[in-house]
C-alpha cells in the first residue's frame, strides 16, 4: 500500500501546485509515516489522510496501537528522516492510538 499512498499524495500535491522537489519530500514523508505505523502499530488498521493548507501538505497517520512508544529507537530514525524532509512533524500516543504527522511546506511560485 505504500506505493498507492505515495502516488495519491503526489497526485494531490501536483494538483495543488507543489514543485517536483516538494513532491519528492512528500513521498519520503509518506513512506516514513506508513513504515513506522506498520512496524509499531501492533497490527491494527492504519488510517492515513492528506490535508492541503496554505502552508503546505500535511500527512496524518493513525493506528489503534495501545502500547505505541514514541521514544522507541526505531522511531528516532523515522523522526530523523522526517526532520530532513519536513518543516514540522510529530510522533505521539493519543487516546489509545499512535499518531504520526508530518508537514511539507509549499513555496508558492509567481
Amino acid at each position: 500500500m505504500s506505493r498507492v499512498l505515495r502516488l495519491a499524495a503526489s497526485g494531490v500535491a501536483s494538483l495543488a501546485g507543489f514543485s517536483v522537489d516538494e513532491i519528492e519530500d512528500i513521498k519520503v514523508a509518506v513512506s516514513e509515516v506508513l513504515l513506522a505505523l506498520v512496524e509499531h502499530g501492533e497490527g491494527a488498521a492504519i488510517d492515513v489522510r492528506f490535508v492541503v493548507t496554505e502552508s503546505g501538505l500535511e500527512i496524518h497517520g493513525r493506528s489503534a496501537a495501545e502500547h505505541f512508544d514514541a521514544q522507541h529507537p526505531d522511531l528516532a530514525v523515522c523522526s530523523t528522516v522526517l526532520a530532513s524532509v519536513c518543516t514540522e512533524h510529530g510522533l505521539e500516543h493519543q487516546e489509545g492510538s499512535a499518531h504520526i504527522w508530518a508537514m511539507v511546506a509549499h513555496v508558492a511560485v509567481g
